[in-house]
């Protein structure tokens, strides 16, 4: 039997002083709980690579497992489709990234994505030096289970769940809830750890430590990583209702306890402008300095004049016919003024083509500075906007090749040409059923998602588009009826 070996203790990165008087201190939670390490004989980076599909040495214990035809076939179709991914979007949004993004200050600093579930690839492709990442949503957090302690069939039977997981976002750049619910539940890699484990592989991260924590009550993952030569980073995923509610407020109050910083939103299923959102809604306005969202996130009209810059890039089209909504006016109006600023070279949530994706950067012109005096004025200065222009020609559509065990079209409600699919391993458990709050829909096809052990059934929504299903009724506060 494989002994296990705990982590002991919370792991924060050092935080550099200039830093910490620019963005406020960082929390430690409370009620961490340790998670299993996978054992004396294989680390956390060893088993993130292992499901990477990463080459191992031969001391590792895991090498040998990685001879098999199973192992064989996961680590050919997911370095295809992270290859994929990587030449049709991820390149392109790292680049797009350091030109629209790295010289903020709050891109640097605390970063919320609440509504991307284990969506680490594109929050990382945009923000890659954030000191913290948040991530929330419904999948349930899980575990990883030491792949060396696993039967061959076991473990081909988890790897094979793990490439179906990972199949849609790494092809269209989004999770799909209700696909990934039986994903997320079955096999020994349960949850979103073997995800976020394989994709910070993939990116060339190295992970030091992990812990399953509960520092507001919803169960949640902090882990500590870094890149080749660089500072220790702070990953955390929750799963949560982000719903009006006492649940939500618990989340709320202690992500914002991590001090102000920069939000993304992308595939967030249009819930932002309901009312049974507000919450979450009002809580990013007031401590963003920066938003990046596609139309899916907070609307248009909320960005009030004088408060926010402004720079839309892409086309904005409508909304897939499944969310059965029409173009919000102010938003189509204000692609036709000054603060257009160009196409996007890569689609951008429920578009996976570039040629009607579209993006929205708000900057806060006023708020941090006075919160932060230390800062000078000259730090968030805005810089100028050039004269508007006519759309320039959007790039060439993306042809999309044929998936290979999973079918697209059953993740997808708008036709496309073709796909693929991956998976991941486990940590130790801790869980609670959480209420449904959210819940996404599907459209076109981009990259990127994992998973681990359950924690609780999985709900019909996420922070994740669904599979072309009609759009859900809801009751009168906004929230989707199972």
């Amino acid at each position: 039997m494989i002994c296990r070996t705990l982590l002991l203790g919370p792991l924060i990165p050092l935080v550099p002083l200039a830093m910490l008087c620019l963005w406020g201190p960082v929390s430690v939670p409370s009620a961490a709980a340790s998670i299993e390490a996978p054992s004396p004989l294989t680390t956390l980076q060893e088993q993130a690579e292992f499901l990477a599909g990463i080459p191992l040495p031969r001391q590792s214990v895991l090498a040998p497992l990685q001879h098999s035809s199973e192992y064989r076939n996961h680590q050919k179709q997911l370095q295809e489709q992270w290859s994929f991914c990587r030449r049709v979007r991820y390149e392109a949004m790292q680049q797009w990234g350091r030109e629209h993004l790295s010289q903020d200050p709050s891109s640097h600093g605390v970063l919320r994505y609440l509504f991307g579930g284990p969506d680490f690839l594109n929050a990382y492709a945009f923000f890659p030096d954030t000191r913290v990442m948040v991530l929330g949503g419904l999948e349930p957090v899980g575990d990883l289970p030491p792949p060396d302690g696993l039967e061959p069939t076991a473990l081909g039977v988890a790897l094979k769940n793990l490439d179906e997981a990972l199949h849609t976002s790494l092809f269209a750049g989004y999770f799909i809830t209700s696909e990934m619910k039986p994903q997320l539940a079955q096999g020994s890699f349960q949850g979103v750890v073997p995800v976020l484990f394989t994709e910070l592989a993939l990116t060339g991260n190295t992970i030091d430590a992990a812990r399953l924590i509960r520092p507001f009550g919803s169960p949640g993952i902090q882990i500590i990583y870094h890149r080749t030569g660089g500072a220790p980073q702070t990953l955390y995923y929750f799963k949560a209702d982000l719903s009006n509610g006492k649940e939500c407020r618990s989340f709320l109050s202690w992500l914002g306890d991590l001090g102000p910083g920069a939000s993304y939103l992308k595939a967030a299923s249009y819930l932002l402008p309901l009312d049974a959102f507000s919450e979450t809604r009002s809580f990013l306005l007031n401590t963003s300095h920066l938003i990046l969202q596609d139309d899916s996130g907070i609307p248009y009209h909320a960005f009030k004049n004088g408060t926010w810059r402004i720079q839309l890039f892409g086309v904005y089209t409508d909304p897939l016919p499944i969310f059965k909504l029409r173009r919000e006016p102010e938003l189509e109006a204000a692609y036709g003024t000054i603060s257009f600023r160009g196409p996007l070279p890569f689609g951008a949530g429920y578009h996976v083509n570039a040629q009607d994706a579209n993006l929205l950067l708000a900057t806060k012109e006023t708020g941090l500075i006075s919160d932060h005096q230390s800062v000078s004025a000259a730090t968030f200065a805005a810089p100028a906007i050039p004269a508007y222009s006519a759309p320039t020609p959007q790039p060439t559509p993306v042809v999309i090749r044929r998936a290979l065990p999973v079918p697209v079209k059953k993740a997808l409600p708008v036709p496309i040409r073709r796909a693929i699919p991956v998976r991941m391993p486990t940590l130790a458990q801790q869980s609670q059923p959480i209420s449904t709050a959210y819940s996404p829909v599907v459209p076109t096809p981009p990259f990127a998602s994992t998973t681990l052990s359950p924690e609780a059934p999985l709900s019909e929504d996420s922070s994740t588009p669904a599979p072309a299903l009609p759009t859900p009724a809801t009751t009168s506060n906004g929230k989707p009826i199972d």
